[in-house]
């Protein structure tokens, strides 16, 4: 029961997290009786400014990154990066946040251009390692999941530079 109550759970996380796409969110439309308050803090050079005021260009592999709607997967890479690198077991919830992450990440690299393709893969790196090596091991569905140790610091790097390059 303990196990289908889980599984249920991190089922749920996966659609909640899968209907909160960036393309999705993108596509949305406003009903002309609501009211919508423009967050992007555009400026006439064409930029936006994510949550901590940083300003963003309008490419679209830094916007995905790094702006768009809910938490950022630049804050989600940052926040995943600090559960796998502690070297913690994890339970089933906080593997599928891994999981959908590095899934999120594969899908944005896929769609950019070189450059920041190359970037996004490195970003992703711990978290492919986390999941290639508990799917190898076939714990994924245990209470308690054993992770490898994985080196992270490639992973920040990589997403400075992304930070970097994405600053207008």
């Amino acid at each position: 029961m303990r196990r289908a109550l889980t599984m249920a759970t991190v089922m749920s996380l996966a659609v909640l997290t899968g209907a909160c796409s960036v393309e999705e969110d993108a596509d949305a439309e406003i009903p002309e009786n609501a009211i919508a308050e423009d967050t992007s803090d555009e400026d006439a050079a064409g930029t936006a400014s994510d949550e901590e005021g940083m300003e963003v260009a309008e490419d679209p592999t830094c916007q995905g990154f790094f702006a768009g709607q809910g938490t950022p997967l630049a804050e989600r890479a940052a926040t995943q990066r600090d559960v796998v690198s502690s070297g913690d077991d994890l339970d089933p919830v906080a593997f599928s946040e891994v999981t959908l992450l590095s899934g999120r990440l594969m899908t944005l690299a896929e769609e950019a251009d070189e450059d920041h393709a190359a970037l996004l893969e490195r970003i992703n790196a711990p978290f492919e390692e986390v999941n290639d090596a508990v799917v190898e091991e076939g714990t994924r569905t245990e209470d308690v999941i054993a992770i490898p140790d994985v080196d992270v610091s490639d992973s920040e790097a990589a997403q400075t530079e992304l930070e970097e390059a994405c600053a207008a």
